[in-house]
């Protein structure tokens, strides 16, 4: 079997992305390079979904996981012992590996029932 990418390939992809971030003025590169590393991991875990769909959340991932950096490294701060000091590229790297799957499990639909998104918006039973 094939490697489906050579290593050529993903260092040019991964200079190519940090290289991206570093034009653009006013993004923390690692809260950006962590947030797109968490992005990773659901890619590769998120396999009962059609590439196209992967794609997509794996950009929403990035975002949702770049923008709750100070959120979910605040969260983690609070929850572990006070000396342990939690830094906003993991917060990065927590909040875009698990936004997405978080957000699916809100959506979700049990048999017979409705999701508890629908129930919070008011149209569930």
């Amino acid at each position: 079997m094939a490697e489906p990418i050579s290593g050529t390939t993903a260092a040019t992809v991964a200079v190519t992305g940090v290289t991206l971030v570093g034009l653009l003025s006013g993004i923390n590169a690692g809260e950006a390079i962590a947030a797109s590393a968490g992005a990773v991991v659901f890619l590769i875990s998120a396999t009962d979904f059609p590439i196209w769909k992967r794609m997509l959340l794996f950009f929403v991932s990035i975002a949702v996981g770049y923008f709750a950096s100070g959120f979910a490294a605040a969260l983690l701060s609070t929850i572990l012992p006070s000396s342990i000091s939690v830094e906003k590229p993991i917060g990065a790297l927590i909040a875009s590996a698990s936004a997405v799957r978080v957000l699916m499990l809100f959506a979700a639909k049990p048999a017979g029932q409705s999701s508890l998104l629908d129930r919070f918006l008011g149209g569930g039973k």
